[in-house]
């Protein structure tokens, strides 16, 4: 069942939403968020994501997030605005040992070209090709903290993230790069941007498929 609202949100929505994010930024970097000092740094990362998104809620009363729990399989904590749900996924990342990590797969790029949810890689491609969007129908948010480090927390949509800050895995499909940088796109560029990561990880995971067969020479 595909439970995501499919409210479409207007430029005004969109403007509160990415306000919201900076300032989440702003309290972020001005507070030491505690670390759990676990071995094993992911268990350490899991942790701080809880005591981020709890210190979010204690820190903006005023607006509305989903309970916890809610939609947590696509996003940590998801703010209401507008009747409209921003699923955020958030990174708690070391710097000194992150090279990439994890931005999502199919289900992310079903909701941020069409706002639905679950799907698969077949599904997904067929509806590419009948029907492509004109532009991005819901953005999908990374709330970016680099634990022990003075950089600077990141707020970004994925279809605003530059290419040189993304790149595509068979396995783990979108893979962020550590320095995060963004960059303004109109409607029909964001849309031709998320195609072309959905295109490239679907590359990929055909490459061994197409080898065997003897249809390509590209061994990468």
């Amino acid at each position: 069942m595909n439970l995501i609202k499919q409210t479409v949100p207007s430029l005004t929505t969109y403007l509160k939403i990415e306000t919201l994010g900076k300032k989440i930024c702003e309290y972020l970097d001005s507070a030491k968020i505690p670390l759990t000092g676990d071995e094993d740094g992911r268990l350490e990362s899991l942790k701080c994501e809880e005591e981020v998104t709890n210190r979010m809620r204690e820190q903006f009363p005023h607006i509305t997030f989903l309970e916890k729990g809610r939609n947590r399989d696509f996003g940590d904590i998801t703010p209401v605005i507008d009747d409209v749900e921003y699923p955020i996924n958030v990174k708690m990342i070391n710097p000194s040992k992150s090279g990439s990590y994890n931005g999502g797969g199919p289900k992310t790029f079903n909701y941020v070209l069409y706002g639905q949810g679950n799907t698969t890689w077949n599904r997904l491609a067929k509806k590419i090709k009948n029907q492509k969007p004109q532009k991005c129908t819901k953005p999908y948010y990374y709330l970016i903290y680099y634990k022990n480090s003075p950089i600077k927390t990141v707020f970004c949509s994925l279809a605003n993230i530059s290419e040189n800050s993304v790149i595509t895995n068979p396995s783990n499909p979108i893979q962020l790069k550590k320095n995060i940088e963004t960059v303004k796109r109109t409607d029909l560029e964001q849309v031709q941007f998320i195609v072309n990561l959905f295109t490239d990880c679907a590359r990929k995971r055909a490459q061994a498929y197409l080898i065997l067969n003897d249809t390509t020479q590209d061994v990468a």
